[in-house]
């Protein structure tokens, strides 16, 4: 079958995980397929995206470039064994995940992460202070949210001190990786959560009893409805993170999507592609393979058109292969929500997620609402009631967020608008056959130390938690560092 190169990159051996060199290339058929030669473990090749078109199209949107203010590594074996950030990394710091326990009460078969139960890990305050302090010195601006991970991070014995101390830091968004089973048995503490403003970020994976426990290795429908159910009688606002895995759940996505929109206390929904990393992820059946695009397409499926792969644009902050967002308009009433994109250009939409991976209150959203209302009062119908309903849900929202009577500090702001809309994301993880530096040299996900060092997510994930002794019984060591990319152009806004 005819292939044409789309890019070269710089990857990892599946099995040793050196550094190697790849093509990226379109088939005939459409798909895009990464191709690489490792000189001990012979060619691999795995597929990227069914749609080159796409791909190309997606790998080639405009980003928004901000470095870290302090790079902690010169280059010297190449990416991705320099992290970091090194001096090639492109982008600060803009959603720090912090893993604050090796324990878990799970072992799930999808688990992507190395833990240890045994002499858990859990981390000290002392490191959650300096990791605070080195995100507001190093990487500059805001700090809007921070993401606290693990293991299960509600097993930490001082989860609260921890979250006093993020609020303290101003960070309005604090959230809580759990798989719900202590949010479910414990109602005190979940009111606690509520009582310091954390928010979970759930992991919801299936409705179906058999797929549930394919991919956690137990049934947990019960205990997943039942922290639902205890976090929204409290106020507790919930992200939805469902783990697409081809011939297993992915249609079930538009299930999932539909519960979340039904629930006043759910936020977004982050959908995430099955990685192969970890302690148990790296043996799960690779037939579980899916492509961001394809997840797209299941979304279009599922919801009957309700968000099409077009409603969807990547986020400025990162490389566009990592994020596909859309935004819906939410209608109190009862009708179907309205994705963004049917009523402002998906180029606006991108511009108001250039400062945040979310939307959140600003001018330029502000004044992108009222063109929006602009173009529909001049362009529609009085007959016409679909632009008639997405017009005063559109004054709704601006009233809400940007009352002209009373201004809003940014925090009432941000709540006033998540009453009105809410967030779908794809988030596309990758792991050592799919790995490709130039997304990794533009993450801005980054798992988080107290030394002020930062490890992009993906890259922390394949190469460097298997070599911290806190997660893990017995620690991998490092190969030879070999053939890592060491020059990158500069960034180009593509």
């Amino acid at each position: 079958m005819s292939e044409r190169l789309i890019h070269t990159t710089t990857s990892l051996c599946r099995t040793c995980k050196e550094a190697v060199q790849a093509s990226v290339v379109a088939l005939g058929s459409g798909e895009v397929w990464m191709k690489k030669i490792c000189a001990s473990h012979g060619a691999q090749e795995v597929r990227l995206s069914t749609n080159a078109e796409w791909y190309e199209q997606t790998r080639a949107t405009k980003q928004t470039f901000a470095a870290p203010r302090v790079f902690k590594k010169e280059v010297d074996h190449g990416c991705p064994f320099d992290c970091g950030p090194c001096t090639s990394h492109t982008q600060k710091v803009r959603l720090p995940v912090v893993t604050i326990t090796s324990a878990c009460n799970l072992d799930c078969p999808i688990c992507y992460v190395h833990n240890k139960n045994d002499d858990a890990y859990h981390m000290p305050v002392e490191d959650f202070a300096m990791i605070l302090e080195h995100l507001r010195t190093d990487h500059g601006g805001e700090l809007d949210i921070i993401n606290l991970t693990g293991g299960e991070p509600t097993l930490h014995p001082r989860l609260f001190d921890l979250l006093k101390m993020a609020k303290a830091a101003g960070i309005h968004r604090v959230t809580v990786c759990s798989n719900g089973i202590r949010l479910a048995k414990d109602e005190e503490f979940v009111k606690e959560l509520a009582a310091h403003g954390a928010r979970i970020a759930l992991s919801f994976d299936t409705f179906d009893p058999h797929a549930d426990k394919l991919m956690q290795g137990v049934d947990m429908l019960a205990t997943k409805l039942k922290c639902m159910e205890v976090c929204e009688r409290h106020g507790v606002d919930v992200t939805l993170i469902p783990v697409m895995t081809k011939g297993v759940n992915e249609h079930e996505v538009g299930k999932i999507l539909e519960f979340a929109l039904a629930r006043s206390n759910v936020r977004h929904v982050e959908v995430h592609t099955m990685t192969f990393t970890g302690q148990s992820g790296a043996t799960f059946q690779r037939s579980g393979r899916i492509s961001m695009f394809e997840v797209l397409e299941e979304i279009e499926k599922t919801t009957h058109g309700l968000l099409k792969p077009s409603d969807f644009v990547t986020s400025p902050c990162a490389h566009p292969l990592c994020y596909q967002i859309a935004y819906l308009l939410l209608d109190p009433d009862g009708g179907a929500p309205i994705p963004f994109t049917r009523f402002m250009p998906a180029s606006e939409l991108h511009a108001a997620l250039s400062e945040r991976l979310y939307l959140e209150p600003s001018p330029r959203l502000e004044e992108s609402l009222k063109q929006a209302i602009d173009r529909l009062w001049a362009e529609s119908e009085d007959d016409d009631r679909e632009a008639q309903r997405t017009l005063r849900l559109l004054r709704y929202m601006l009233d809400a967020m940007f009352p002209a009577d009373h201004p809003l500090t940014h925090e009432q702001a941000i709540r006033a608008g998540e009453k009105a809309i809410k967030a779908v994301y794809v988030h596309s993880h990758m792991d050592e056959e799919t790995f490709d530096v130039e997304r990794a040299v533009d993450c801005c996900d980054s798992n988080c130390y107290a030394d002020g060092s930062t490890i992009p997510v993906c890259n922390y994930n394949v190469l460097y938690r298997e070599k911290e002794a806190k997660f893990n019984v017995e620690p991998a060591s490092w190969g030879q560092k070999s053939g890592g990319q060491r020059v990158f152009s500069l960034p180009v806004l593509r």
